[in-house]
């Protein structure tokens, strides 16, 4: 007779190409990345992180085709078929535009029904935002794709996270071999959000991966293995204090 335990699986998760949370550079999976590999190895448990467009990730979730999808916003409508893990670290959700150009954010989204504005397929901005019904807002497979268009000059605006689109404007051999347009952040910016670990609810191990996951965490922060990690990826003693303050919250 065969004994099985969950400890002897390998929970496959997903995200996408999530700069520098999930994938740092070629050599680097990126500090959040390698935080939750950590968490669940801590309590025994072996995991490995797929990475695809956001829109397959949620969907594969969805089949129970992986475990979990990292790096999730909130929204009132996703958090009834999944689950949330705590927050994991801090987001900034910009607009960007082309350098020069006469665009006007006032702070309130009406300002912005003039203009055509390009997302991520299944990105989440605010809740504001998605549910807001004079805006004109087309997808593409990804902040990559967006960024694109703006450079050309097909879309006037492009809502995504801001510190994921710097990188590619700096990494992405797509975005500098494209037409050499600046593109600039308008302020202020459209929100701040969180980062979460998100498993369907009617998975049979969403709540031994969550609890896992959040022992995991735990067991970094009080072994000093957290600030070991967040120190390899040289992120400033500001930055480090920022994610302790808000693992320390929830």
């Amino acid at each position: 007779m065969f004994s099985f335990s969950v400890h002897s699986q390998t929970w496959q998760l997903v995200t996408e190409p999530y700069p520098p949370y999930f994938i740092n550079n070629q050599s680097e999976p990126g500090w959040l990345h390698e935080v939750i590999i950590a968490a669940l190895k801590s309590q025994k448990h072996q995991a490995t992180i797929e990475y695809t467009h956001w829109a397959r990730a949620l969907k594969l979730a969805k089949r129970h085709k992986r475990v979990a999808v990292l790096g999730a916003f909130y929204t009132e409508q996703r958090a009834r078929e999944f689950s949330y893990s705590q927050p994991l670290a801090k987001a900034h959700t910009v607009l960007f535009k082309q350098a020069g150009k006469d665009i006007t954010f006032t702070g309130s989204l009406y300002s912005l029904k003039p203009y055509t504005i390009s997302k991520g397929e299944d990105y989440v901005v605010s809740d504001e935002f998605e549910q807001h019904a004079e805006l004109t807002i087309t997808t593409t497979d990804s902040l990559i794709e967006s960024l694109l268009l703006l450079k050309h000059g097909r879309v006037d605006l492009v809502a995504g996270t801001k510190e994921v689109a710097l990188y590619w404007l700096d990494k992405s051999e797509r975005l500098q071999q494209a037409k050499q347009t600046e593109l600039e952040i308008i302020t202020p910016y459209l929100a701040t959000q969180y980062l979460h670990v998100i498993t369907k609810k009617d998975h049979p191990h969403a709540e031994l991966f969550q609890q896992s996951l959040y022992l995991g965490v735990q067991s970094l922060k009080n072994s000093g293995k957290l600030d070991e990690i967040l120190k390899s990826y040289e992120l400033s003693a500001e930055e480090i204090a920022s994610i302790h303050q808000l693992l320390a919250k929830h």
